[in-house]
């Protein structure tokens, strides 16, 4: 038997960040009403307000829509390869969530036939050691379909900036033209800075595109019952994380 969809909906509230909020927020009024504006009070208040905006959902929206804003139109065109920029791997060699989600979308396009190449860009640093062959987004791209010869392995870099200096010596040395970006797509709007800054210092003619890996996400429309949800946690870390990494390369001239 299936739970009914009110008991679902009742479960994810109650384990939900709601719960801590109106606890909180008793406790910061009893606090008050007792004492009046006291040290406890006000601790009790201020971290109610940091709960209640790191797990909010529409907060998460505000602050990560000047990225969204920036970020290129995902598009699905016939190109010479596919670029996937990795997000790391487990010890044990598995790719992170991000990294699987990535490589699927990747993998995908291949089949689909627009491209009949896939180069795979970093991921492979401490301590993930050798050999690289079994580890990662390869690994995914294997289990799919993907011919080993048709995939590429760039394992120098260990970041973004890397990424775009190892995987253009690539795009030089095979003569390709036209390259379609796959990442995240809060990650897009730099990785795809990076690849037009160094195309441009070594005079290539590339015509680079861009594909969010996390479409998907980006278009669901949150639930009321979800607008507080401790993932949202990791999610402003993430986007803040990008902020700095902007902010970081064009001071520095990366981008």
């Amino acid at each position: 038997m299936t739970a009914s969809p009110l008991k679902l909906i009742l479960e994810e509230l109650f384990f939900s960040p709601v719960p801590f909020l109106i606890l909180l927020l008793i406790l910061a009024g009893s606090s008050w009403r007792r004492s009046g504006w006291t040290l406890q009070s006000k601790t009790l208040l201020a971290v109610w307000m940091v709960l209640l905006l790191s797990t909010s959902s529409w907060f998460f929206q505000w602050f990560a829509f000047p990225l969204k804003w920036l970020t290129p139109e995902s598009v699905h065109k016939q190109v010479d390869a596919i670029v996937v920029a990795s997000a790391g791997v487990h010890p044990s060699g598995a790719p992170t969530p991000s990294s699987t989600l990535r490589a699927y979308t990747a993998g995908r396009l291949y089949l689909e036939g627009l491209a009949p190449l896939v180069i795979v860009t970093g991921g492979v640093t401490k301590p993930y050691a050798p050999p690289i062959s079994i580890k990662g987004i390869h690994i995914i791209l294997r289990g799919m379909g993907v011919k080993d010869e048709d995939i590429v392995i760039e394992n120098r870099s260990a970041d973004t900036y890397g990424n775009g200096v190892e995987t253009v010596k690539i795009i030089a040395e095979r003569n390709l033209k036209r390259i379609l970006l796959v990442s995240h797509d809060y990650h897009l709007f730099r990785l795809s800075s990076v690849f037009e800054k160094l195309e441009e210092e070594q005079q290539l003619e590339v015509a680079h595109y861009s594909f969010a890996a996390n479409q998907q996400d980006t278009a669901r429309i949150v639930p009321w019952w979800q607008i507080f949800d401790w993932e949202n946690f990791g999610r402003l870390q993430t986007i803040a994380h990008e902020y700095i990494g902007l902010l970081t390369y064009k001071a520095t001239g990366r981008i």
